[in-house]
């Protein structure tokens, strides 16, 4: 007989939580830079601990092997814990977990690991969102089509009838990542003006 499944409740979800948390403060482009070039990142470019800071500054291979690593952060932790009887609730916890350790210790947007958190609460709604990204990348306007996928999420989930409980971990993880890019890198203090407002949102940049 096939061995039940150990059933979800709130402390298995903490666990987990934590654990994604943890992976979330691994900083990828960091280590990644520093193995390939000796250099710290900080030092390099914009300074940013993203992919898009790496593959302009170390190479377009480094940048996506950063973009994968960061995206496996949130998406590993998060598919294992739905493959193993987690709920949406509790998928969507861990995978923004991750993000949310990306955040406050790597000091990065957490776009990555968003997009890897994404793909694990509704590959279906990635899958067509993924469409916009690859447009951005094709045309080198990946911070306006990261923008555009990041609206357009929800508006997906509602075409495709989701649940209430599955649509709302995107769009708080969707929120979560706008507020990071709204607020801008440390340091740079609050938006002083709707330009900047906007340039935040819409291109990622500070000033």
């Amino acid at each position: 007989m096939p061995r039940e499944r150990r059933p979800w409740g709130d402390g298995r979800t903490l666990l987990w939580m934590g654990g994604a948390f943890a992976a979330g403060c691994i900083p990828s482009g960091r280590l990644l830079t520093r193995a390939l070039t000796g250099k710290a990142l900080d030092d390099i470019g914009d300074g940013k601990p993203g992919s898009a800071n790496v593959a302009r500054n170390v190479g377009w291979k480094s940048g996506a092997a950063v973009l994968v690593l960061d995206a496996g952060k949130a998406y590993v932790p998060a598919t294992a814990a739905r493959l193993t009887g987690a709920g949406h609730g509790a998928v969507a916890a861990i995978g923004i977990s991750t993000m949310l350790g990306h955040i406050a210790v790597v000091k990065g947007r957490g776009a990555a690991s968003a997009l890897g958190a994404c793909y694990a609460m509704d590959p279906g709604a990635m899958a067509i969102a993924s469409a916009e990204l690859l447009g951005g990348f094709a045309l080198h306007r990946n911070s306006q089509a990261a923008a555009v996928a990041a609206v357009s999420l929800p508006l997906i989930s509602l075409a495709l009838h989701r649940r209430p409980a599955r649509a709302l971990g995107p769009l708080l993880l969707i929120t979560i990542l706008l507020a990071a890019r709204i607020k801008g890198s440390p340091g740079a203090g609050s938006p002083s003006s709707p330009a900047v407002l906007w340039r935040r949102f819409w291109l990622d940049r500070d000033d």
